[in-house]
């Protein structure tokens, strides 16, 4: 699959997630996570590698404090546009609720249908 293709691809997954109106408090959050590769190469265009989530798992269990490097000193993500599916997921999701109250307007969606997208993305 040619590189448009995959980003088209994406496009749709994405468009599936819906909003979740955030207010941006959720930058305690923001940690090293799964991302597909086509996700992984869009963050590193956009000027941010992300380390491996299992890596960044192995140091959070060691007790180290693992945050995103997309993260500003600002607290806001500067690959939001590029930003990977769990990120979108987050506060989308049953079992991924925002603990500050940013929902879609029309409910979560089930955990199964959040896990389907990210799955679906990690192949890409």
């Amino acid at each position: 699959m040619r590189r448009s293709e995959k980003d088209a691809r994406l496009a749709e997954l994405y468009a599936q997630v819906p909003d979740v109106g955030c207010k941006g408090l959720c930058h305690h959050s923001c940690t090293v996570i799964p991302q597909g590769p086509r996700e992984g190469q869009r963050t590193r265009a956009a000027g941010f590698r992300l380390p491996h989530w299992q890596d960044a798992a192995d140091r959070m269990l060691r007790g180290e404090n693992v945050v995103c490097p997309a993260l500003s000193a600002e607290n806001r993500c500067q690959v939001h546009d590029e930003r990977p599916m769990i990120c979108r997921l987050y506060g989308a999701v049953e079992g991924l609720v925002c603990p500050h109250g940013c929902e879609p307007e029309g409910g979560l969606l089930p955990a199964a249908e959040g896990w389907r997208l990210r799955d679906a993305v990690l192949k890409l």
